[in-house]
């Protein structure tokens, strides 16, 4: 008898921690036949293959390699000339006849522009050597817009439409007039070449006909569907379907430390949600993922970073510094944070089980280190009396405020690091069970996969 089954896959840091793999190895063992990806296009997911595929997945679904069909949701936001360069390199560098056909995109779908991107550049190289954080593509900045002027948005139903045109240049316009101020400001020496390449941008009108016309390019290369489209053609068909969601708990806007924190809501109610609201009736598995060390990309409290471990934890990675997103931080990994995320998201219930990734990396080093509880977590204002950071539920200026606070005063605790080391003999049996014996106890959600390497014959279930 044919079931549904929905998995949704959720990050319990502040991304980076491994959700591609995680993503391809579910959809490789359950035939997923759909992705929907939840969030925005700016991270880039890797993923590589036991056959020898590689790709950093940003638009399209981690399991494209495996057949599934991509859907953007009316909650993600669209960069549609991210989707045509995507596409392309998976038709020409991957071998993938047919790509643009996998791909569909709710009409509702907000379309951030090359303007939004500008926008957020600027607005973080004027923030000089005080970074908040952020990739650059004008996904946080098209969704704020569109909160504060709903009918300025370029909906992914405008893509094709007879004002494309105009509505792209009224974007323009608002970011002309939102930076006004800021460029009258300050630039550090080394940054000011690229906010004046940036501004010729903002000021030339062959650079927006051609984003008009990369705009109605998308609209005819993929399917833009009605918002229907989820309910009727994809949670009502039997089979798995996989939630793919960008970045992770601790960006989300009222739950991570502001101000490093995404403008889009990041918690995994918001799917549930929309999935309820689809009227979904099939089985839900709900799985959250950790790195086995903590990793933060970019600027953010992280109290058990620790500089030497960098090599250690992340050699010769491609994770280098920018000047957008900054330094890729690694550390032991934060129980205290998990904790923290997991409350969140509605506590230990909110969770089926964890999946843990690149633990090969903490075999390779034969040690395992990790925080469990900080000294100095003193003030009862933001922490518990047992050291936990307390979790104040709302959505107001004043709930922005105590995360901010809530972020300094992480930025004064010192991690209690305790240790485990990794016998040389010590197979991936032991090590699961070492995960499973740690990190159910620590977190109270059992583990339910840990990864031992990149591909999907690397990661272990039980």
């Amino acid at each position: 008898m044919a079931t549904k089954k929905l998995y949704t896959v959720t990050d319990l840091g502040p991304g980076d921690g491994g959700k591609g793999g995680i993503i391809h190895k579910i959809s490789s063992m359950r035939r997923a036949h759909t992705i929907i990806k939840v969030g925005g296009a700016q991270g880039s997911h890797g993923v590589q293959t036991s056959a020898g595929d590689r790709f950093a997945f940003s638009q399209w679904g981690c399991g494209t390699f495996e057949g599934a069909r991509t859907h953007l949701s009316s909650r993600f936001v669209v960069t549609p000339e991210g989707i045509l360069n995507e596409g392309t390199q998976l038709q020409f560098a991957c071998g993938l006849d047919g790509v643009f056909g996998l791909l569909t995109i709710d009409e509702d779908a907000l379309c951030a522009t090359p303007f939004h991107g500008i926008a957020s550049r600027i607005k973080e190289l004027a923030r000089g050597d005080n970074p908040r954080g952020t990739i650059g593509t004008g996904v946080g900045e098209a969704y704020r817009q569109a909160e504060r002027y709903p009918d300025t948005a370029v909906r992914a139903r405008d893509l094709s439409g007879s004002c494309l045109r105009d509505q792209i240049a009224a974007i323009r316009e608002y970011v002309r007039r939102d930076l006004v101020h800021i460029i009258e400001g300050s630039f550090l020496e080394d940054d000011r070449d690229v906010v004046q390449e940036e501004l010729s941008l903002l000021g030339d009108d062959g650079f927006l006909n051609y984003v008009v016309s990369r705009f109605r390019e998308t609209a005819e290369r993929v399917y833009i569907v009605d918002q229907d489209y989820l309910r009727r053609e994809i949670l009502n068909r039997d089979g798995v379907v996989v939630v793919e969601s960008s970045h992770g708990v601790l960006t989300d806007r009222y739950y991570g430390f502001h101000p490093h924190v995404s403008a889009i809501r990041t918690l995994p109610q918001f799917t549930w949600a929309m999935i309820e609201e689809a009227g979904y009736s099939g089985e839900v598995i709900k799985i959250g993922v950790t790195r086995a060390y903590q990793i933060r990309h970019g600027a953010g409290p992280m109290p058990t970073a620790d500089p030497a471990m960098s090599e250690q934890l992340l050699p010769g990675s491609n994770k280098v510094e920018n000047r957008y997103q900054g330094k890729a931080r690694v550390g032991p990994l934060d129980l205290v944070l998990l904790r923290y995320a997991i409350e969140a998201c509605g506590g230990t219930k909110a969770f089926d089980g964890l999946a843990v990734t690149w633990f090969d990396q903490i075999q390779k080093n034969k040690i395992w280190s990790l925080s469990d509880r900080y000294s100095g977590a003193d003030d009862f204002t933001y922490f518990t009396p047992s050291g936990e950071l307390r979790v104040r539920h709302g959505e107001d200026l004043s709930r922005l405020s105590f995360q901010e606070c809530l972020g300094h005063e992480l930025q004064n605790c010192v991690p209690e690091i305790f240790s485990f080391d990794i016998a040389p003999a010590a197979d991936r049996d032991i090590l699961y069970d070492l995960c499973v014996g740690i990190l159910g106890q620590k977190l109270g959600i059992p583990v339910r996969l840990v990864s031992f390497g990149p591909t999907e014959r690397d990661k272990l279930c039980r």
